[in-house]
């Protein structure tokens, strides 16, 4: 069996928070979502469940979280005893400047019949002083019964842009079309 998805989404972040989501296009399944579908969606990134997002082990306000090791110049292995699907254990890379350019971790709690898999994330400077995730690529492998699968889905962020303040970016998003 074979599923191809494709979301599009905009959406206005403050201090890497979500404030508002748009989805300008839902393909599931080869199939485009109703409206209520779309309203679920919007909701689950806007109010994500406690552990659905991941806490990035190099965000100041995560740093208790997690006990490092140093692998090289600019590599670091990190690892997390809190065992719930927001957090990890992998390693993070930085760049001449100090600034994390990708991470790749292992979940500590798997989706729904995977038992094995990796997250990979790329970061890069979307803005002046804004570094932000541009690819994320998630990787599981597993079993239903005696049926083995896998799943990859490949998430990219692009088109960045910086508002003067939060009203700005939602109308700006009121506003947006989907890319084609």
């Amino acid at each position: 069996m074979h599923r191809h998805d494709d979301l599009q989404l905009a959406v206005v972040s403050e201090d890497n928070h979500i404030v508002k989501v748009r989805v300008l296009s839902a393909l599931v399944g080869g199939k485009m979502q109703d409206a209520a579908r779309i309203r679920q969606i919007e909701d689950q990134y806007e109010h994500p469940k406690p552990g659905d997002v991941f806490h990035r082990p190099f965000d100041p306000a995560f740093l208790d979280e997690y006990t490092y090791q140093v692998v090289d110049a600019r590599t670091y292995r990190f690892s997390s005893g809190v065992r719930d699907a927001g957090h990890g254990d992998g390693t993070f890379q930085l760049d001449d400047g100090g600034n994390v350019v990708s991470y790749v971790y292992t979940p500590n709690v798997m989706p729904q019949y995977a038992t094995s898999g990796t997250v990979t994330d790329e970061r890069t400077q979307v803005l002046p002083n804004l570094w932000q995730l541009t690819r994320e690529v998630w990787t599981f492998h597993g079993h239903y019964a005696i049926f083995g699968g896998g799943a990859t889905a490949t998430i990219t962020y692009d088109s960045f842009e910086r508002y003067a303040d939060l009203i700005s970016a939602e109308a700006a998003l009121d506003k947006a079309t989907p890319k084609t």
